[in-house]
C-alpha cells in the first residue's frame, strides 16, 4: 500500500469517524469514537502536514483521555495528572514547531488552518450550546477555505456547517435543558 493511498484511507475514514460522532447517544460510545477520530485524524493530519489540525486533535484527544479515566475508571488522581503534564509538553513543543514553521514561511492557508485552531479552541471553553455552535459555524467556514482543495476535509466542514446551522435555527434542546428555579416562597403546596 503506497503513504498516498494510506493517506487518502485515513481522509475518508476521518468522515466516518465525524459522522459517528454526531449519532452517538451514549458519552461513554462518543469518547469511544472520540478516541478513534482523534487517533485517525493525528496521523492523518501528520501525513498531511496540517500542524494546526495535529494540534487541535492531540488537544482533543488529551481532555477526552482525561474526561474518560476521571469519568469511567478507577485511575488515580496523580496518574490522571501526570498523563495530563506529559500531554500538554507535547501538546507545547508540537505548537512551538507548527508555530516557528509557520512564522519561518506564512501561507494563508497555515494562517486560516490556525484561525480555524483557535475558534474550535474558543468554542470548548464556552459556557453556552448556542455560543459553542455560533463559534462551531464560523468553524465551518474557515475551515472550508483553510482545507480548500482536499475533499474529505471540506465534506466534514460542509457537515458542520449544515449541522450547526440546523442546530441553531431549530433545535431548542438548549432551553429545554434550563432548569426552572421557584424560590421557597413561591412553591405550590403539595
Amino acid at each position: 500500500m503506497t503513504l498516498e493511498l494510506f493517506t487518502e484511507i485515513l481522509g475518508w475514514t476521518s468522515v466516518a469517524f465525524y459522522i459517528s460522532l454526531t449519532i452517538f447517544n451514549s458519552m461513554k460510545f462518543t469518547r469511544y469514537a472520540a478516541f478513534g477520530s482523534a487517533a485517525n485524524d493525528v496521523l492523518w493530519s501528520f501525513l498531511m502536514g496540517w500542524w494546526p489540525k495535529v494540534i487541535l486533535n492531540l488537544s482533543v484527544a488529551s481532555l477526552n483521555t482525561y474526561r474518560y479515566a476521571k469519568d469511567f475508571t478507577s485511575v488515580s488522581k496523580n496518574v490522571i495528572l501526570a498523563l495530563g503534564a506529559v500531554m500538554a509538553a507535547g501538546i507545547g513543543y508540537i505548537s512551538w514547531v507548527a508555530v516557528t514553521n509557520f512564522l519561518a514561511q506564512p501561507t494563508l492557508t497555515v494562517a486560516l488552518q490556525f484561525a480555524d485552531l483557535g475558534i474550535i479552541l474558543l468554542a470548548l471553553y464556552m459556557t453556552t450550546l448556542r455560543n459553542y455552535r455560533i463559534l462551531m459555524l464560523m468553524s465551518g467556514f474557515v475551515g472550508m477555505a483553510a482545507y480548500y482543495g482536499n475533499t474529505q476535509m471540506m465534506i466534514i466542514k460542509a457537515l458542520v456547517i449544515g449541522i450547526m446551522t440546523f442546530k441553531l435555527l431549530f433545535d431548542k434542546t438548549e432551553e429545554q435543558q434550563i432548569p426552572v428555579v421557584v424560590k421557597p416562597d413561591e412553591q405550590q403546596p403539595a
